[in-house]
């Protein structure tokens, strides 16, 4: 068995175009625009494992359920968003996932952590660390006693040819998750250590750490040996691309 690598939506959120590309001058940077939450589903020989959680469903009834009314941030969220659905499409139960890696966790990226009863959670030691007790890292969706986190220290193997890598600037302890595919060759799942493509190529991101936050582009360029077709960034509405990649 060769590794296959699902992507899928679990949701979206509109922002100000300026959130992702802080070079954009007004008009432009102002412009709401809906951006891609997605999720993704491994098969490996090692088991199955899923690469962030999405948004939670309570928000395909309450967008505003997490933060409150907010113009500059608005979910956007249906029933088949949710990735436990989605999970069920591809014939998956959540029970039957055996690791999960959060990028880090934000709520749309943690947001059905708990969802897996018996998955093991790699997150970086640091990111754990840093997230717990934050508002902006809301507890109800990741911060269970119940669920077994396995914090990781830098580069880590998570399976035969998955391994996590560091790549901060977003959040401290950020990771992205590095997949060695049969035919594809490999690809980095980047989590918001590139929310778009327009940041890889102009090695040009917002970040809490604006510096570590260029080292990490740099890194993920050189991980896909600058065929950027295969980064997946986060939240890029013009190529985001779901489907299956062996």
């Amino acid at each position: 068995m060769t590794i296959e690598v699902t992507i899928f939506r679990t949701g979206g959120v509109k922002l100000a175009r300026s959130a992702f590309a802080p070079w954009l001058a007004a008009p432009e940077r102002d412009e709401l625009v809906e951006c891609p939450v997605w999720s993704a589903l491994l098969r490996t020989p090692e088991g199955l494992i899923v690469f962030d959680t999405g948004l939670h469903p309570v928000h395909v009834e309450r967008p505003e359920a997490t933060f409150g009314p907010n113009p500059g941030m608005q979910i956007t969220m249906t029933a088949e968003d949710a990735i436990v659905t989605r999970l069920a499409a591809l014939g998956v139960k959540p029970d039957e996932v055996a690791i999960v890696v959060n990028s880090h966790l934000h709520f749309d990226h943690a947001g059905n952590n708990r969802a897996f009863p018996n998955a093991t959670f790699v997150v970086q030691a640091e990111h754990l660390a840093y997230a717990k007790g934050r508002p902006n890292f809301p507890a109800i969706y990741w911060d269970d006693p119940a669920l077994r986190y396995l914090p990781a220290s830098g580069r880590a193997r998570v399976a035969a040819g998955i391994e996590v890598v560091p790549t901060p600037g977003h959040a401290p302890g950020h990771q992205s998750l590095v997949v060695d595919l049969a035919e594809t060759g490999r690809v980095v799942l980047c989590g918001d250590a590139a929310f778009t493509r327009a940041n890889l190529e102009r090695n040009e991101i917002p970040g809490q750490d604006p510096a570590a936050g260029i080292e990490s582009l740099a890194l993920i360029r050189s991980l896909v040996r600058d065929d950027l077709e295969r980064a997946f960034p986060s939240h890029d509405r013009a190529t985001f691309r779901p489907g299956t990649y062996r």
